[in-house]
């Protein structure tokens, strides 16, 4: 099977997911309770960069055949872009600790006097822990399928590697 039709079947699975948890008002109550908006970003980066790897796997289907200095440069080409991925994917991550953090912040901000109601109390904790767990989900959901899709790229380059090496180690035939 070829990496790009991996990578799509992943998304596939991926934006099926998303899909069927939007119909329960998933997504929407993720935007609408995240007041710091790290969850948006998180989630357009993660349509950008799987695009990209995407795009990268359609590249690794296309290599030349034979010329081994033109794959070479192809393979080096793939093994850099995707590292451009890697660095996203690790900052999902990044970016939801990020908002748990923003959000404790919100928390722990709100007015914690003994003489304020305590609905008052609660509704801010609430909304500085809904920002909290909410970016911290969406970092560690955005950023699994993202390393997978990596991975499916990952191997065929490796594969590309060691068909270039059995090609140099093969004695020329005359």
């Amino acid at each position: 099977m070829k990496t790009f039709t991996k990578w799509f079947l992943l998304n596939a699975i991926v934006f099926t997911a998303a899909f069927f948890a939007q119909t329960r008002d998933a997504l929407t109550t993720i935007v609408e309770n995240d007041i710091s908006k790290l969850s948006v970003l998180i989630m357009s980066l993660y349509v950008l960069m799987s695009g990209y790897v995407g795009h990268l796997c359609y590249l690794s289907d296309h290599m030349t055949k034979g010329k081994s200095k033109t794959r070479r440069k192809e393979v080096d080409y793939l093994q850099r872009r995707a590292n451009i991925g890697w660095f996203a994917a690790e900052h999902f991550f990044s970016l939801g600790l990020l908002g748990t953090i923003f959000g404790l912040c919100v928390a722990t901000s709100t007015n914690l006097d003994a003489a304020a109601p305590v609905g008052q109390i609660v509704a801010g904790l609430k909304k500085g822990l809904n920002t909290a767990f909410y970016t911290t989900i969406c970092g560690i959901v955005c950023s699994l399928p993202l390393q997978a899709q990596l991975l499916i790229l990952g191997f065929k380059i490796d594969k590309k590697i060691e068909e270039e090496k059995e090609e140099e180690d093969a004695p020329e035939e005359k």
